[in-house]
C-alpha cells in the first residue's frame, strides 16, 4: 500500500502551501488528479494517485497528436520527486 503525502508534500505539490486545503483541493481538480477527502475535510493522496494521472494526461495529450504535457498549476519539480 503507498504511503499518503504528508500536508507540506499536498501543499508544495499543488503550490498553495500546507493550510489551505479549499485552494489544494481546486488545483488538484483543475489538474484531474484525484485524492479522498479526509475527516478534516483536507485532502488524501499518494504519489500513486498522482503520478496515474500524470501518466493518463500524457498519454492522451500523445494520443491526440500532442507532445507530452504536465498542466499548468502543478508543481513539476514535485510530480517528479
Amino acid at each position: 500500500m503507498s504511503k499518503l503525502l504528508t500536508k507540506y508534500e499536498i501543499g508544495k505539490l499543488t503550490g498553495v502551501g500546507a493550510e489551505n486545503i479549499e485552494e489544494q483541493k481546486r488545483v488538484l481538480d483543475s489538474n484531474r488528479i484525484p485524492y479522498v477527502i479526509k475527516k478534516d475535510r483536507s485532502p488524501a493522496l499518494t504519489w500513486k494517485m498522482v503520478n496515474q494521472a500524470k501518466l493518463m494526461q500524457v498519454t492522451n495529450a500523445s494520443s491526440n497528436g500532442q507532445g507530452p504535457q504536465i498542466p499548468s498549476g502543478v508543481n513539476k519539480g514535485a510530480v517528479n520527486g
